[in-house]
C-alpha cells in the first residue's frame, strides 16, 4: 500500500519544475501565453521591486513595484494602477519569441511579506485584471537580488 501511495504521489509531481511550491503564475492569460516557469528571479533597484518568472525561452511574466513614499510596505495591498510622478505604481510585461509585450493594468494589487532588501527572502503575491480582460495572478518568493 505504501508503495502505491508513494508511486502515485509521485506520478502527481510536476515534470520539469524547478520552482517551489511558493511561485505559481495563474489566470486566464494562460489563453494568450504560456504561463510556464522554471524559476523567479528578485531584483531590487532603488525603490522599484522587479519579479521575474523565467522560463527556457522568454519571460511569461515580468512585474516591476515602485514602492517608493509607501509608509508600509509590508502586508499592504499595494495598487498598481496608481500613479507616482505621473507613472504606474506596476507594470507587467511578458517576453515572448525575444518581443516584450507590455501587458496593461487595468486593476491589480500586489502584497509583499516585508521590507524589500538586498540579501534577505521575499515572498509576495499579485493580482491583476489586464486591459485585455484576462487576468494574471502570481505568488513568488526568493533571494531579493541587486542588479
Amino acid at each position: 500500500m505504501m508503495r502505491w501511495l508513494c508511486a502515485l504521489s509521485l506520478a502527481l509531481l510536476p515534470v520539469g519544475c524547478t520552482h517551489s511550491a511558493a511561485e505559481s503564475l495563474t489566470g486566464s492569460e494562460s489563453q494568450v501565453y504560456d504561463l510556464t516557469f522554471s524559476s523567479v528571479v528578485i531584483l531590487l533597484e532603488g525603490s522599484s521591486v522587479s519579479v521575474k518568472y523565467v522560463a527556457t525561452s522568454g519571460d511569461p511574466a515580468y512585474l516591476v513595484v515602485d514602492t517608493a513614499n509607501i509608509s508600509n510596505v509590508a502586508g499592504s495591498s499595494i495598487d498598481l494602477t496608481q500613479l507616482v510622478g505621473g507613472q504606474p505604481r506596476g507594470v507587467l510585461q511578458n517576453v515572448s519569441d525575444g518581443n516584450t509585450n507590455q501587458l496593461g493594468i487595468s486593476l491589480g494589487t500586489v502584497v509583499l511579506d516585508q521590507i524589500p532588501k538586498v540579501g534577505s527572502t521575499l515572498s509576495g503575491q499579485f493580482n491583476a485584471t489586464l486591459t485585455d480582460g484576462f487576468t494574471l495572478n502570481g505568488t513568488f518568493s526568493g533571494t531579493v537580488n541587486a542588479p
